[in-house]
């Protein structure tokens, strides 16, 4: 009989039995919590746990992990209950073609809560993340522990946060609230690098409202609780919102288009589709010649990045400082700029924490960072004190003095105090200083500076007003750029046009070593 040919008789059908029964429990896992809980989701605007992985990955690449598990419950009332999946899709996939991982939480089975096997799913999604150094994507819509399992008694089970805490900084994490999140989804959350929150039906709170009655007394819903005008533009939990699940996830994918797969990697590139050598004219008027009127400095941003590459993080939180991702010569660069339109570009503990994050992101991902500078200082006040202004603006100091990606700093206008420490003054291992025609400099702005350092001459003139303006002149051309030029307290005095050029040209002198150094940076990871 020659090998492999198959006899008649009862073993002819093989393993059959056993496939399709594995089709037909995976069919029953497709259908989540059934049709009626599908349209329910629907009707509040909401796409299913599914749908969302259907948009994350590239179509048909997604790969699914644990399909016909189950829940674990030892309750006699969920005894004979079906829970697809335990209420949480996990899977591989590609993004934009590249490698990734994600979960979804179904709400449609018991709420999207946590079980024990879903933590189990989701421990060895993280896992595989951290093994095969690829980003994962947190698609969360849950209710947090379940009550029904009996994983409420005895020491309860947090080590799918230790084992997320230890991926920080090492695989880019990506968090989108989707829904009501209270327990374990919204402690995953600020976990993340990079968080967004659904503005219809996303909230994110430590105890939901029936938590909030029992222990305040105090009846509020889920929105004015945690929703997006308190987590994204008061508190700056999350950083982004966006209009519905499908804007999320879009975002999601760009996000990660400016991400290297790792550590270990550098961002992608694109080809270049503008001018490295541009120079607009438009940027010789930007910046007014009235040191005290505003302007937008997200102007000069869009003017020497690439067109149309620039990626908003936390744009509507601490709205002083701009922090976003763009591209220059088709290469990722990280953004920090101060926004003058906004408290003369003044920074308080909010723009210091935007600050930190954003610096320690681009450090830990190799992304090289360019510092546009017109900060007058720190805040100050009895309320910025109160907020502990001296400790979190020293904070970002700190972050930046540990970076090892290249960076630039460029000299807008303003650059005073510990505000220009902050924002990677002199000593910052910077790769260039530049500065424009229109900056000045000192450790006081100027008009406060006279009034500390000549108090008693203004006091004692005739004139207070008129001894204070020629106190001020005098100053102020002695702390203009020519003479900070003459004793080399930067690189270069430049035309404000020669700016994308300047930069281009630093970021590929550095390159080279940057490509030999890239890895890990472990001082402390990526701190939530």
């Amino acid at each position: 009989m020659s090998v492999g040919r198959r006899e008649s008789g009862s073993v002819a059908e093989g393993w059959r039995p056993e496939v399709e029964r594995i089709n037909s429990l995976r069919q029953r896992a497709l259908e989540m919590g059934g049709q009626e809980r599908i349209d329910r989701q629907h009707a509040r605007g909401k796409l299913t746990a599914r749908e969302r992985m259907d948009l994350l990955f590239d179509r048909g690449t997604m790969e699914e992990i644990g399909i016909l598990a189950d829940h674990a419950g030892t309750r006699r009332h969920l005894k004979d209950f079906h829970a697809p999946a335990d209420g949480v899709v996990t899977a591989s996939g590609l993004i934009d073609g590249r490698p990734a991982f994600a979960f979804s939480e179904d709400f449609t089975v018991l709420g999207g809560s946590t079980g024990s096997v879903g933590i189990q799913k989701r421990n060895r999604l993280k896992e595989l993340a951290g093994r095969e150094r690829l980003p994962i994507v947190y698609l969360l819509d849950g209710a947090g522990a379940r009550g029904q399992e009996a994983i409420l008694a005895g020491w309860p089970d947090s080590s799918h946060f230790l084992v997320q805490s230890r991926l920080a900084g090492i695989v880019p994490q990506v968090g989108a609230v989707l829904g009501g999140l209270g327990g374990d989804p919204a402690l995953e959350v600020p976990l993340c690098d990079f968080k967004i929150m659904s503005k219809g039906e996303g909230a994110l709170f430590t105890g939901g409202p029936p938590l909030v009655k029992a222990a305040l007394g105090l009846d509020i819903d889920k929105i004015d609780l945690g929703g997006y005008k308190i987590a994204v533009e008061t508190a700056g939990v999350v950083d982004n919102a966006a209009e519905d699940d499908a804007d999320a996830i879009a975002q999601i994918r760009r996000y990660l288009s400016y991400m290297p797969l790792n550590c270990d990697e550098l961002p992608p590139v694109v080809a270049p589709t503008d001018d490295p050598w541009r120079a607009d004219d438009e940027l010789l008027d930007i910046v007014p010649r009235n040191r005290r009127a505003p302007y937008d400095m997200q102007q000069i941003v869009d003017r020497i990045v690439d067109h149309d590459s620039v990626f908003q993080i936390q744009p509507t939180f601490g709205k002083s400082l701009i922090t976003c991702l763009a591209r220059m010569d088709g290469h990722v660069v990280g953004i920090v700029a101060n926004q003058p339109k906004v408290r003369a570009g003044a920074m308080t503990g909010d723009e210091a924490d935007k600050a930190v994050h954003f610096i320690s992101l681009c450090n830990s991902f190799n992304i090289p960072m360019v510092f546009l500078v017109d900060v007058p200082g720190l805040m100050v006040g009895p309320e910025t004190e109160r907020q502990a202004i001296l400790k979190r603006g020293l904070r970002v100091a700190w972050v930046t003095a540990h970076a090892r990606v290249p960076n630039v700093t460029v000299l807008i206008r303003k650059a005073y105090g510990m505000g220009a420490a902050a924002m990677n003054g002199p000593g910052g291992g910077q790769s260039a200083t530049l500065c424009w025609p229109s900056a000045e400099f000192g450790s006081l702005p100027v008009a406060g500076g006279v009034d500390a350092a000549f108090k008693s001459q203004i006091a004692g003139g005739k004139d207070a007003s008129a001894v204070r303006a020629e106190f001020e002149s005098s100053i102020s051309s002695d702390a203009g750029p020519f003479p900070a030029a003459g004793v080399f307290n930067f690189d270069e005095l430049i035309d404000p046009r020669e700016t994308r050029a300047r930069v281009v040209r630093a970021f590929r002198r550095a390159r080279r070593s940057q490509e030999r150094n890239t890895g890990p940076w472990q001082h402390y990871g990526l701190f939530p």
